[in-house]
């Protein structure tokens, strides 16, 4: 979707205001843009006396303390992300999604082995390596 640019948008409420176009429909077929596009751009005029474009993005702030939560990965390295979240919410009081910490925990530079569980070996490991490397398979 491409939006008009400025100076378009400028000449078609000065074209509307100077009434070289009776009605929206007329001002949208004269700029070859939607009667809602005229509407629009017409009261964003009327409401803040230009027809620039809205400001994008914001101020997001970010959701967990990052030094709280270095310091809770070194001491915790092996807890859950369900339960950092839990943590956070006991020390601040706001709940966070596992998404949310899981994004906060990456940003930190903190990595975690994702490992199946398993119930223990009466052995033990024998080699260093977790699994044997699969056979070729054949062709079909």
């Amino acid at each position: 979707m491409e939006y008009p640019s400025i100076d378009l948008r400028r000449r078609l409420v000065e074209a509307y205001r100077a009434k070289r176009s009776g009605t929206y429909e007329e001002t949208a077929k004269m700029f070859g843009v939607g009667e809602a596009t005229v509407s629009r751009l017409l009261r964003r005029f009327r409401e803040t006396g230009d027809v620039k474009y809205k400001p994008v993005g914001g101020n997001n702030p970010r959701r967990i303390d990052l030094a709280w939560l270095k310091q809770h990965l070194e001491a915790n390295p092996d807890v859950r992300l369900v339960d950092r979240v839990d943590a956070w919410e006991r020390k601040s009081g706001r709940r966070v999604s596992v998404a949310c910490m899981c994004m906060a925990v990456h940003t930190v530079g903190w990595t975690h082995k994702k490992r199946r569980w398993s119930p223990a070996n009466e052995i033990g490991r024998r080699s260093k390596r977790c699994v044997a490397p699969s056979p070729p398979s054949s062709p079909r």
